[in-house]
């Protein structure tokens, strides 16, 4: 092992660009890049992004300098521009191989390092003047081949697994049209459909260390999950006071109303959860619906098109209640709703074993790499 400074073993491009019409379909955000994997999957804006924006490459690695504790890391599928709260690092090929430095970039020795050094408190932000003097050891050039060769047929595997969950989701998607499109059902709208529509407190709450879990639009996973990993907490005085606005039980459906629009989760936790208002709840009579059928149907085209309509603001997009409610839904018979239902847990019990395997895959490839840089079992 031999140690280097960091501006040793990476380069830091700050090249930038205004972006352009012609852009958009070429931006990668924070918000494409996810934990856990360096493939990048999502890119573009709705919108033409605002500000300079930083130019990268294809193979480019980037890094989310802000909230580095979230340990986004990817490689970029193209040329184009990245968000200027990130870093484009290049690999020096004298010291690290070009092949190896995307997965020290998302070691757990590299990101806690920069997460040590982030500066702020609202958004803490690892700056290049503090990455730069950091050192870290390295393994030999040809121990760095071999395990970026190790470690690529693993994160191509990975890739096989995350398409497989997303096959599951399509077949979901698919089955749900050909059941409940052969036919007419009654229509009516959410307001109907439910006995109360509202969203979380509008206010921010005084965060504490413990207490009762408090989440928001980012804690609604894209497979309709609730994401309990990065939370924040507050007191039993502000949680009974949140209650009384939008009190939640097992069963509800919470709806995103900032960030990813629209997107559903069941409350499927039996502990207290406080709601911020980019959450709507969406209290369904249960004697129409059931909750599995209703966020499916929330997911589907038809209702998504509703939602969006009815999309207020450019720079920040918001779904309002009143649009939320008088959104159509169809009612099937009960007993077809649950018949989907089982064929949708079904369907989680494969998607289950398939992320188990991935976990799996991801724990042991993060055991090779850390014992190789000499932190053993982190």
């Amino acid at each position: 092992m031999t140690r280097y400074r960091f501006d040793q073993i990476a380069e830091n491009s700050t090249a930038k660009k205004k972006p352009e019409e012609s852009d958009r379909n070429r931006y990668v955000g924070l918000e494409h890049l996810d934990p856990g994997t360096l493939e990048v999957t999502r890119w573009g804006a709705e919108v033409t992004p605002k500000g300079d924006k930083l130019l990268m490459k294809k193979g480019d690695v980037l890094f989310g300098r802000r909230r580095a504790y979230q340990k986004k890391v990817g490689i970029a599928p193209f040329d184009g521009i990245f968000s200027a709260h990130g870093m484009v690092l290049r690999p020096k090929a004298d010291v690290v191989d070009p092949m190896f430095f995307p997965f020290f970039i998302s070691s757990d020795m590299f990101l806690d390092e920069a997460i040590r050094v982030s500066v702020g408190s609202l958004s803490p932000t690892a700056n290049w003047k503090d990455l730069r003097t950091l050192e870290f050891d390295l393994p030999s050039p040809g121990k760095q081949r071999e395990l970026a060769g190790i470690l690529s047929e693993a994160e191509s595997l990975k890739g096989h697994y995350r398409k497989l969950l997303t096959t599951c989701d399509d077949v979901v998607k698919s089955q749900f049209v050909e059941i409940f499109s052969k036919k007419e059902f009654p229509l009516i709208p959410l307001s109907q459909a439910c006995t109360k529509i509202t969203d979380g407190t509008h206010k921010t709450p005084q965060y504490q260390e413990a207490g009762i879990a408090f989440i928001s639009a980012k804690n609604v996973t894209s497979d309709g999950k609730l994401d309990f990993s990065d939370i924040k907490h507050i007191s039993t005085d502000e949680y009974e006071s949140i209650q009384k606005r939008c009190e939640t039980q097992i069963g509800d459906v919470l709806l995103t109303k900032s960030g990813s629009l629209g997107m559903p989760a069941i409350v499927d936790v039996d502990f207290p959860i406080g709601l911020f208002e980019s959450l709507a709840v969406l209290k369904y009579r249960r004697d129409i619906l059931d909750g599995v059928f209703l966020r499916e149907q929330l997911k589907s085209a038809g209702v998504q098109d509703q939602f969006t309509g009815g999309v207020k603001g450019i720079a920040v997009k918001h779904l309002h209640l009143n649009v939320i409610g008088r959104t159509s839904i169809i009612v099937p018979p009960l007993e077809l709703q649950e018949e989907f239902t089982d064929f949708v847990l079904q369907v989680d019990k494969s998607k289950f074993a398939v992320q188990k395997a991935l976990d799996e895959l991801n724990a042991t490839t993060k055991k090779i790499l850390n014992q190789e840089l000499g932190l053993g079992d982190v």
